[in-house]
């Protein structure tokens, strides 16, 4: 009898940025390409009494940080040493700290690296950086998985031409169910039952443009911001979103945090809309959340974006371009239509939960690790 393939899916963020959602979808997905047994490598763990792999590296002060990291590297590093014939994935962001995971797995002769991001778009002006990557892609990494156009150019550029498998974000699958009695008084009154809820989720940086989406919200007139609620929350990135004031006729709340999974799971269910005014993105996992939730997006026309409506166009509503007052517009056009739109058809749910791409890519993987 054969035996079953050990898969290990590898990753440092997990409960840090709510990687872990994606990290149990793709976990499932990889359960049902083929016989594979599949494990987390991460800092959390759904297994009672199992410790997570990593320690969690963005907890404590810089020198606890530092050591976590140094812990996790080392950790990996003898593991992947010690399971020389199993297949390990490796979630990427194209961050500095990247570079050093990736130098230990390639080591490994059945890597695969899962692109979310091959160049951190906060720092994607950093040459040195870029070069390194380069370097990695062009003479080390020998599988990738892209998921969008965004990274299949960064790979151009990076002269990679090995093996490629491509997918679009998978589909999320945990509970939707949560504490109410874990929630501030300040999360639960966040959401407003008498008005229309926007929710910008994510981290709040330049490239999700949490700019555009306040200027927009104060470009609107009276009669119609009076009928929104604007609900921001993730953590401050870069402080973009202190370049611009909400107005004081504007009804919002602005969490500038880590949200906790009972928080995240509140905040959709009782939102309208999902804002991404975002300037650029290779993937997203906040857009899968809001399918997930079944709440309509209203989003700027990246790539990304406009190619995911054109497939399913009832999910939202997308701007013309990536100014604050196009974005207005879009929001006028939600708030004017509230009610009126049939969003989530029938047709394209179905769709979009039997994607041909995902299950091209269980055969194009089953068939790589054979």
């Amino acid at each position: 009898m054969k035996n079953r393939k050990q898969v290990y899916i590898v990753d440092y963020l997990g409960e840090h940025c709510g990687m872990h959602y994606y990290d149990e979808a793709m976990r499932a997905i990889l359960k049902t390409a083929g016989d594979f047994d599949v494990k987390i490598l991460s800092n959390f763990s759904n297994d009672k009494g199992v410790q997570p792999f990593f320690k969690n590296q963005y907890r404590g002060n810089k020198i606890a940080k530092g050591i976590s990291l140094l812990r996790n590297l080392a950790r990996l590093k003898s593991f992947i040493k010690a399971h020389p014939e199993d297949i390990f994935i490796y979630l990427t962001y194209g961050n500095s700290i990247d570079i050093l995971f990736m130098n230990i797995i390639k080591t490994n002769k059945n890597h695969v690296i899962d692109i979310h991001e091959a160049i951190a778009q906060a720092i994607d002006s950093n040459q040195s950086l870029k070069d390194k990557f380069k370097r990695l892609y062009s003479e080390d990494i020998c599988t990738v998985i892209s998921h969008s156009t965004r990274t299949d150019d960064f790979l151009k550029e990076y002269g990679y031409s090995k093996e490629r498998l491509t997918v679009p974000h998978f589909r999320y699958i945990f509970p939707k169910e949560y504490d109410k009695s874990s929630l501030t008084p300040e999360v639960l009154n966040a959401p407003k039952d008498d008005k229309i809820n926007l929710l910008f989720f994510g981290n709040l940086t330049d490239a999700k443009g949490v700019d555009i989406l306040m200027e927009a919200y104060n470009l609107l007139d009276k009669e119609t911001a009076s009928k929104l609620n604007l609900i921001i929350a993730g953590k401050d990135a870069d402080g973009s979103v202190d370049r611009v004031k909400i107005a004081a006729d504007r009804s919002a709340t602005i969490l500038k945090r880590h949200i906790t999974d009972d928080e995240l799971r509140h905040i959709y269910s009782h939102s309208d809309y999902l804002c991404l005014p975002y300037r650029k993105t290779s993937q997203s996992g906040i857009l899968e959340m809001a399918f997930y939730f079944k709440k309509p997006i209203l989003c700027t026309n990246v790539v990304y974006f406009k190619n995911t409506l054109q497939e399913f166009p009832s999910f939202g509503l997308i701007s013309e371009d990536l100014t604050a007052d196009n974005y207005a517009r879009l929001l006028k056009d939600a708030v004017d239509n509230h009610g009126k739109r049939e969003y989530f058809k029938d047709s394209d749910y179905a769709g979009y939960e039997n994607r041909k791409e995902v299950e091209e890519f269980k055969k194009s993987f089953a068939a790589w690790a054979d």
